[in-house]
Order: structure tokens, then C-alpha cells, then sequence
């Protein structure tokens, strides 16, 4: 295999997920949610045979879009979207090593870009409430520095940045590029283009994605001076732009209004939504853009995918500094953000279930109970039988297979580490080098019918002693991990509040937000942490236990109901 050049190897795959997003209420990558105006459809159904077999013509498009935006037309650059306008400008302007400062959180694809060419990267974190970090950037620029990046409003936070502080950058960065992108612009209504004339180190990025609606069509534009556009159009492809596009975007500028009038409806969207997030208690930031940032704390994750299953898409943003527990929602009509808020009230009031994870959603006889009786056995070098593993399942304290596995082999006489019998465990239960591991043993035994009318009536979850990273492995390998809005493992509890302890299920209702569960288990541990948790609780004993001892075991320590398995447990919960 030919390796690409080290930049590019380097940098992780800009992937954001655009799959599957057809007739669902789109609220996550910030378009109009009504779609483009009327006059763009009937002009793309004019379009001949002889207009698609011909290369675009540029010229008539760029005059009337240098009319809108009352500029000439040696001042404007068509491209494809705003990505296409981020790749040529850093493209034309950055060398390898060139300093950038990029603030941050911010549009993936300026790091990516700047990445690729090799820049160096200096990222400056917003302010703590999302604001702009003016002082810190204006103490970062040096001589060394080749371009600052500005998004006005900024993606994802939604902030924005005040003129004068623009003002300050530009003159502190007079020797670098100052690279404004104003993707929002329609939606916030300021912008720094009558700053052109004054500096000639200014470039402006704008897109038809959003407010426009032609986000399929991919169609931004540069607006800068003659010289930095003639420069950039040396780089750029000459074709990049197609007929459909800037036969849309001709149209679309025909009716304006029709823009305006969604603006119009956003912002008062806007007002609703912010109004009925702070009823709920749930935090907000600053919006200023078609979109806002919310805090949803521990159940962020839960309330993105309970949406997601109303086919509701909204962003989790978690992962970028600064928005850890963040949604971003975006904002379309008042009609669309009363259904938005409506589906979040029924979320944070929705009932939650519980799983334990084996013996309950995975049949481990083959796999972990094996590995049991492998790993004591070789240390032991005594025949180990399922009865023996079940007695010690049947009583309080070995819910960890690891604890349960040195317990058998000091019952034996034979003294080894917890360090040795993990590692021994792990390498039959894991696998090492060629040899395939007993977790590839493991049956998944929750219909996905069930799971699909349990996810719709409930916030699912699973509460588990295995490390994490093995238990969303069966999860992807059986195709269920989307239906499960909290995994609380091992990792996520220190090893004193394991089962019975009630802290990890206590964990799992928080990240959730609910109050009101029932949890089922397979062992005694499971059955008495639900009841401290104060909690309902079903016990289900694992496949193939044929002892009527578990089950009365079960009953008698509070489990309300004991099921054979899980097939008749929508019955159970109506």
C-alpha cells in the first residue's frame, strides 16, 4: 500500500453523518427547514439537455450576484459551498509550517484544511460562556502569524464576535489574512464587508446552504479586493461551480423575499425555543445564528437519541472544549420548534428501563462462563463445573467475573495475584494472537422487535460490570447499540460502589433523568442494588439455569416479577 503524504495521515476523516436524513425533521446541520424558494425549482426544470451538456458559463451569474451584494464583479469568487472557499483560500495563502490561529470550537474544516497543507496551528479556546476570546487572539498574533480565522456568527456556539474587536484583529494581523465567514450572515445581519475598502488583507466567505436553502447544490461565494480574488482564482478549479447551481442560485435571487420571510419566521422561533428551554430549566447560550447550544448535563446523550427515534436530528456536540453535555439545536419554524420542545418534555418525562447486560441482553455460557471455568481450571488444574460457578453467582458479592474467578481458585488451595487471573482471563475471554476469543461465542437475546417498541415508549439503558469497551463491542457486532441511551460500565464506578452498591444504577437514571425505572438482572446483586436504588426490579435468570433455588432467591431479596427471559416483557411493563 502507497501511504499518503504525513499531513494526511496524520488527520482523523471528516465524517459527519448525512446518511438516512430523509423525511425527518432536520434540525442538525443548520439549513432551512422549509427547503429553497418555489422560483428555484421551476428554474432548475427548465434547464435543456444542451445547458447540462455544456460547461457553465460564469459571467451573467457573477454580475447578478455582484449586484446583490453591491459589489463588482472582480471582488466576488464562486465556489463550490463554503468548504471549496476554506480549501482555495488557505490553499493560496498558507505554506507549509505558515501559522494559523484557528479559535476553537469551531467548523471542522478549517483545522482539516490547515492540516493538510502542514500549517502550524495555534487553537485558542472561546471564553467559558462561548463568548469570543478577543484578548486572547490579539496576544497570539505575531509576525509569524500567516492567518486568523473568524466565523461570525461561529459554528457550533452560535456567538458572535463584536465589530470593534474585528476591528482590533485586523489591524493587530495587517501583515496575515483576516478570513471572516459569515455562513450565518442572513440570520444575524451584520457584516464586515464595508471594512474592504480599508483593509486589503480581508477575505469574506458566505454560502447559499443555509438561509437559502440549496445546501444539495453546494454554492458559496468569496468576496475580498481584486488582487486577493485574482490570486485565489488561479487555485480554484475552473469548473468547480455547476449549471444547476448557478441556475438556483439566479433563481433564488430573484426572490428575496422569500428569504427574509424564513428569517423572519426563525427568529421568532428562536425567541419560543429559548423561552421554553429555560422553563425546563435547561441551560442556553447566546444564539445569534439559525441554531442554538443547549445544555442538557448528564442526559445529553439520552435526549439526542430519544429524538433521533422520533426522527428528530439535532448535534451533539460533547466532544468539542467547552460543550461537554451540549446539544445543538437547530431552529426552524415556530411549528418545528413546538414539536422540537414537545418531544423533549415527553423525553424527560419518560419511565426508564435498566438492563444488567449478561444473562439478561446476552446469552455468556459460551463465553464468560467458559472463560470462568478455563481460567480457574488452569490455575488450579481442577475440573470445574457450571454448578460450581452458579453457587457463588447465587450469592451476594460476585457479580464481577474476575472477583468470582479468584474466589474459585483460593476455594481451591491454590494462592495467585488479581493481576495474573485477569490477565489469564482475559486472553481466553479476548483472544491473543491468532487464537479467537469466547466473546465471539456470545448470543444476543433481546428481539430487535421488542428493543425497537421498548426504545419508542421508553429511555433505555444499560447498567453492566464489564469494561466498557467489551460491552460495546457486542453491542456493534449484534447492531443494538443504537437503541440504548446510557451505557454505565465498569470504568464508570469505582470498584467499591459495584452491585449491590446503587451508585452505578443511581449513575445511569441521572444521565437519563428519571426517577421512575425498573431494572432487570440476573443475580442477587443486580435485584438488591435496584431495590436500594428504590427502583422496581425483574429477575431474569441467565439461559440454561434450570435452578429453582436463583429464582426463589431472586423473589425473596425484592425483585417484583422473575421472568424465564425477556420475551414477554412488553407484556410485563403495559
Amino acid at each position: 500500500m502507497i501511504n499518503p503524504k504525513t499531513s494526511v495521515d496524520k488527520i482523523k476523516k471528516y465524517d459527519p453523518p448525512l446518511e438516512g436524513r430523509k423525511n425527518k425533521l432536520r434540525l442538525d446541520f443548520n439549513e432551512n427547514t422549509l427547503g429553497c424558494s418555489p422560483n428555484v425549482i421551476k428554474a432548475i426544470k427548465k434547464v435543456t439537455k444542451e445547458d447540462l451538456a455544456a460547461y457553465p458559463e460564469y459571467d451573467p451569474s457573477i454580475k447578478r450576484l455582484s449586484q446583490f451584494v453591491e459589489m463588482k464583479p472582480t471582488e466576488l469568487l464562486l465556489t463550490n459551498g463554503i468548504d471549496e472557499a476554506i480549501k482555495v483560500i488557505m490553499e493560496t495563502f498558507l505554506n507549509k509550517k505558515d501559522q494559523i490561529i484557528i479559535p476553537t470550537p469551531t467548523f471542522a474544516m478549517f483545522e482539516l484544511t490547515a492540516s493538510i497543507i502542514g500549517a502550524d496551528i495555534i487553537k485558542i479556546n472561546y471564553n467559558k460562556d462561548l463568548s469570543f476570546p478577543t484578548k486572547k487572539v490579539l496576544q497570539s498574533i505575531t509576525t509569524k502569524t500567516k492567518m486568523v480565522v473568524l466565523v461570525n456568527p461561529n459554528n457550533p456556539t452560535s456567538s458572535s464576535i463584536a465589530k470593534k474587536n474585528i476591528l482590533s484583529i485586523l489591524k493587530k494581523a495587517k501583515n496575515s489574512i483576516v478570513l471572516i465567514d459569515e455562513a450565518y450572515f442572513e440570520f444575524y445581519g451584520i457584516t464586515a464587508k464595508n471594512l474592504l475598502t480599508r483593509y486589503k488583507n480581508l477575505i469574506i466567505t458566505r454560502t447559499f446552504s443555509k438561509a437559502w436553502g440549496l445546501a444539495g447544490l453546494r454554492l458559496g461565494y468569496i468576496i475580498s479586493n481584486k488582487c486577493i480574488i485574482a490570486n485565489l482564482q488561479k487555485v480554484i478549479s475552473h469548473y468547480s461551480v455547476n449549471t444547476l447551481a448557478l441556475t438556483a442560485m439566479n433563481a433564488a435571487l430573484s426572490d428575496t423575499k422569500y428569504v427574509k420571510n424564513y428569517v423572519k419566521k426563525v427568529k421568532a422561533s428562536k425567541q419560543y425555543l429559548l423561552k421554553e428551554l429555560k422553563k425546563l430549566k435547561i441551560k442556553t447560550y447566546p444564539a445569534n445564528a439559525n441554531f442554538v447550544i443547549a445544555d442538557f448535563g448528564k442526559k445529553c446523550n439520552a435526549v439526542c437519541n430519544q429524538l433521533r427515534k422520533k426522527n428528530i436530528l439535532v448535534r451533539n456536540r460533547s466532544k468539542y472544549p467547552l460543550l461537554q453535555d451540549c446539544l445543538r439545536l437547530g431552529i426552524g419554524t415556530l411549528e418545528q420548534s413546538k414539536i422540537l420542545i414537545n418531544s423533549i418534555k415527553d423525553i424527560l418525562r419518560k419511565k426508564a428501563i435498566l438492563f444488567d447486560m449478561d444473562g439478561v441482553l446476552v446469552d455468556v455460557n459460551q463465553s464468560y462462563r467458559l472463560t470462568i471455568k478455563k481460567t480457574v481450571e488452569y490455575f488450579t488444574k481442577q475440573t470445574v463445573t457450571n454448578r460450581d460457578i452458579q453457587k457463588l453467582k447465587e450469592k451476594s458479592g460476585f457479580n464481577n467475573d474476575w472477583d468470582l474467578s479468584e474466589a474459585l481458585i483460593l476455594g481451591r488451595g491454590v494462592k495467585i495475584s488479581k493481576n495474573g487471573v485477569i490477565q489469564k482471563f482475559q486472553s481466553f475471554y479476548l483472544g491473543e494472537k491468532d487464537t479467537k476469543g469466547l466473546i465471539n461465542n456470545e448470543k444476543w437475546l433481546l428481539p430487535k422487535k421488542t428493543l425497537t417498541n421498548l426504545s419508542q415508549k421508553y429511555s433505555i439503558g444499560i447498567v453492566t460490570g464489564r469494561p466498557k469497551a467489551e460491552a460495546l463491542y457486542i453491542l456493534k457486532k449484534f447492531g443494538v447499540e443504537k437503541y440504548f441511551d446510557t451505557l454505565i460500565a465498569m470504568e464508570d464506578y469505582p470498584p467499591s460502589k459495584a452491585k449491590p452498591d446503587p451508585f452505578s444504577i443511581n449513575l445511569a437514571l441521572k444521565q437519563l433523568n428519571c426517577s421512575a425505572a425498573v431494572y432487570l438482572g440476573d443475580s442477587l446483586d443486580d435485584i438488591i442494588a435496584a431495590k436500594r436504588a428504590g427502583i422496581q426490579s425483574i429477575g431474569i435468570p441467565p439461559p440454561g439455569n434450570s435452578s429453582k433455588i436463583l429464582n426463589s432467591l431472586l423473589k425473596k431479596n425484592g425483585a417484583d416479577i422473575v421472568l424465564k427471559n425477556c420475551n414477554k416483557l412488553t407484556e410485563v411493563l403495559q
